[in-house]
Order: C-alpha cells, then sequence, then structure tokens
C-alpha cells in the first residue's frame, strides 16, 4: 500500500504539471505553528462567543 501523498506534495506536482517551479522555504514552517495576530485573533473569539446560531426554517 502506498503512503498518502500530503497537500504540499500534491500541490507541487500539480504546479509542476502547468509548468511552474516551487520553491519550499524552511523558514515558512518555522511560522506555521505561531499565531502572528493574537489580538485579532483574541478579538474574534470574543465575538464567536457571543453569537447565537439558531435554525430558521
Amino acid at each position: 500500500m502506498k503512503p498518502k501523498e500530503s497537500n504540499k506534495e500534491r500541490a507541487a506536482k500539480k504546479a509542476a504539471s502547468l509548468g511552474m517551479k516551487i520553491t519550499v522555504s524552511k523558514e515558512l514552517d518555522k511560522l506555521s505553528d505561531k499565531v502572528l495576530f493574537p489580538e485579532k485573533l483574541e478579538r474574534a473569539n470574543k465575538i464567536l462567543a457571543n453569537t447565537k446560531f439558531r435554525y430558521v426554517k
């Protein structure tokens, strides 16, 4: 059984088929676990906490 391809690998193959060259930067991967805008995230969480969803027929 073949291992499943990641999204990055799939995207790289698609881009290569279209003639695009992709360079993967290890520095960007380091930022993937960091919250870049904590104040916006906090505000969004407050808004969602106060939002009530209901289903209307």
